[in-house]
C-alpha cells in the first residue's frame, strides 16, 4: 500500500477503491525500487540501473516516468532532491501476498484472458545483441498491456524468471495464476535472426499457436517494431480465438458477458465476412450487452455488426437505420473505454461509412497511437487517405498492415484499399489484381467485384468484367448503378466524388445498368 493507493506490480495496475490506473511498466518499476528504499534516497544512477537495465537511455527517461507517477500519485508523492536522485514520500505498508493457486487443475486466478511472457531463450545470440532478449519482452508486454481485454503480468514480475531456474511454460503459469504462456526462443543462424514464440494455454499445457519471423541481424533496429507490432496482433487474436472456444462460464454475469463478448469479437476480427458470421456475433454480442449493459467490447460488437448489415444488405432495417445504430454502439464504446483500440477502429469504420472521412481518419489514428499493431486501422486508414485524395500513401499502409498481419482474414479490406487507390492512380493493372486478391481472401465480398469490373472493363479484360458484373447483379446488393450509389459511402470532399464518378462510369459501360 501507499498511502491511499494498493499497488498491483504483478499486473501494473494501481487501484484507490474507485478506480485503477494501468502503468506503463517500466514506470512501475521505478515506483518499486522507490518504495524499496521505504524513503531512502535513491541516487539518479542506480534507478536508470534497475529500470532500464542493459539499455542505454538519457535522464530524459527517468524525468518522463517520474512525472507520470506523480500525476497518478500527486505532486508531491516522489520528491526530488537536487543533482542526486529521488525519494518517495508517501507511507508504504507491506501486505501479506495472497495465495496463488500452483497446484495441478487448479483455477486461474488472473482470469480467462490473463497470460505471463517469459523472457525468451537465446541461442547463438551474439553478446553484442544481448539487449534484444529483453528489449523484446519489455516491448511485447508494454504492447500486449494496450489491449483492454488482456490481463497482462508486469515486466518486473517476468524478469524475477529470467537465469538457470526458469520453470517451463505450464509451471509458470500455475506460479502466477494465469490462463496462458508465452513462450519463445531467439537463435542467430548465419546473419538471420529468428524469433519464434508459442502460446501456452496453462490448464490443457498444450501448444495453442506457434509463429516464426526471422530477419537479418543487423536490421533489428529498423524492423523491432514491426516484429513486436506482429507478434502482439497475433497473439491478441489466437488468445481472444481460443478462450471463446471454452464453454460459457455459469459464474457472474459480468464473466459471461465477458465470454460472450469475446466469441463475438473473434467471429468479426478473426473470421472471414460472411452473413452466417455476422448473425452469429451480433447474437452473441446482444446477449453480453444484456449481462452486461457496460461492456465496451460487447458494444464494439455491436456497432460492426450493424455497419456490416447495412454495408452488404444483411439486416431488416434500411441503410440509414442500421448506421445510425451502428455509431451509436460505436460512440458508446469509446465513451464506456477511452483507451480500447477496437472502438476507435470501429468508430472510424461507422464515420467513412456516413461520409465522415475527417472523423474517420482521426479515428483510426487514435486507434494507432493506443496500438501500433493494429493491423486493421493501417488498413482502412489507407482507404480514407485515398477518399480525401492521396492515394500514393495507400501502398505504405497496406504494406504496414500485411506486415503486421499476414494472416489476418480482415485483410480483405486492405487489398480493397489497393484496389481503390490504384483506380485513383489510374493504374488498371494494380487495381485488377488487388481486387482479385481481395476475392480470394473472401469470395463473398461484395465491393471487391465493383473495383475488379471497373479495371477489367478498362483493361479490356472482357470475360472477367462479363462475369464480375454477373457476380454483383446475382450475389451482392450492389446490383444496380443506383444501389452502388446508395450503399456506398457518401462521396462529400472533390476527391472521393471524382473517383466515385470515374467508377461508375466504368461500371455503367462494363454492363452494370
Amino acid at each position: 500500500m501507499l498511502d491511499r493507493w494498493r499497488v498491483d506490480a504483478q499486473l501494473d495496475t494501481l487501484h484507490d477503491g474507485e478506480r485503477s490506473v494501468k502503468l506503463e511498466p517500466r514506470t512501475m518499476r521505478l515506483l518499486c525500487v522507490l518504495a524499496a528504499a521505504n524513503g531512502a534516497l535513491v541516487r539518479t544512477e542506480a534507478l536508470m540501473d534497475a529500470v532500464w537495465p542493459q539499455v542505454v537511455v538519457t535522464p530524459g527517461s527517468l524525468y518522463e516516468a517520474v512525472a507520470q507517477l506523480r500525476k497518478v500519485l500527486g505532486a508531491q508523492a516522489i520528491a526530488t532532491v537536487p543533482r542526486k536522485g529521488y525519494r518517495l514520500a508517501l507511507a508504504v505498508v507491506t501486505e501479506e501476498p495472497s495465495p496463488v493457486a500452483s497446484a495441478a487443475g487448479a483455477a486461474t486466478s488472473l482470469g480467462p484472458h490473463s497470460l505471463a511472457v517469459l523472457p525468451l531463450r537465446a541461442r547463438l545470440l551474439p553478446h553484442s545483441h544481448g539487449f534484444i532478449r529483453e528489449s523484446l519482452l519489455d516491448d511485447l508486454i508494454a504492447e500486449l498491456s494496450r489491449h483492454p481485454q488482456l490481463t497482462v503480468v508486469s515486466l518486473g514480475t517476468m524478469l524475477n524468471y529470467e537465469g538457470h531456474h526458469r520453470p517451463g511454460a505450464r509451471e509458470a503459469g500455475r506460479e502466477l495464476g494465469t490462463a496462458y504462456v508465452v513462450d519463445g526462443l531467439l537463435e542467430v543462424q548465419g546473419d538471420t535472426l529468428s524469433v519464434r514464440v508459442q502460446l501456452v494455454a496453462v490448464d490443457q499445457g498444450t501448444q495453442t499457436w506457434i509463429d516464426t519471423v526471422e530477419l537479418p541481424l543487423a536490421h533489428w533496429w529498423d524492423t523491432a517494431g514491426i516484429v513486436v507490432g506482429r507478434l502482439a496482433r497475433a497473439l491478441n487474436l489466437e488468445l481472444l480465438g481460443h478462450a471463446a472456444g471454452v464453454r460459457t462460464p455459469q459464474g457472474p454475469a459480468q464473466s459471461q458477458a465477458l465470454m460472450l463478448a469475446s466469441r463475438a469479437w473473434v467471429d468479426l476480427f478473426a473470421r472471414p465476412e460472411t452473413r452466417a458470421v455476422t448473425a452469429q456475433a451480433s447474437a452473441w454480442s446482444q446477449q453480453a450487452l444484456a449481462l452486461a449493459p457496460e461492456l465496451p467490447m460487447a458494444s464494439v460488437c455491436q456497432a460492426f455488426c450493424r455497419w456490416r448489415e447495412s454495408q452488404f444488405g444483411w439486416g431488416d432495417a434500411a441503410p440509414a437505420v442500421l448506421r445510425a445504430q451502428a455509431l451509436q454502439h460505436a460512440e458508446r464504446a469509446v465513451t464506456l473505454d477511452p483507451r480500447e483500440p477496437d472502438a476507435h477502429y470501429v468508430l472510424g469504420l461507422v464515420a467513412y461509412s456516413l461520409g465522415q472521412t475527417a472523423r474517420a481518419e482521426e479515428g483510426l489514428r487514435q486507434c494507432l497511437r493506443l496500438s501500433g499493431s493494429h493491423a486493421p486501422a493501417h488498413g482502412l486508414l489507407a482507404l480514407i487517405r485515398t477518399r480525401r485524395g492521396h492515394p500514393e500513401e495507400a501502398a505504405a499502409l497496406c504494406a504496414r498492415a500485411f506486415a503486421l498481419g499476414p494472416r489476418e482474414p480482415l485483410r480483405v479490406i486492405w487489398y480493397l484499399a489497393l484496389a481503390w487507390a490504384n483506380l485513383a492512380l489510374h493504374d488498371y493493372r494494380g487495381a485488377f489484381e488487388a481486387s482479385q486478391q481481395a476475392m480470394a481472401v473472401n469470395p463473398d465480398f461484395g465491393t471487391a467485384y465493383l473495383t475488379g469490373a471497373a479495371a477489367a472493363h478498362q483493361l479490356a479484360a472482357t470475360e472477367e468484367a462479363r462475369s464480375w458484373i454477373a457476380v454483383l447483379r446475382e450475389r451482392t446488393v450492389f446490383k444496380s448503378l443506383q444501389a452502388v450509389e446508395e450503399r456506398l459511402p457518401p462521396a462529400r470532399e472533390a476527391a472521393h466524388r471524382q473517383q466515385m464518378d470515374e467508377l461508375l462510369a466504368l461500371l455503367a459501360a462494363a454492363g452494370l445498368p
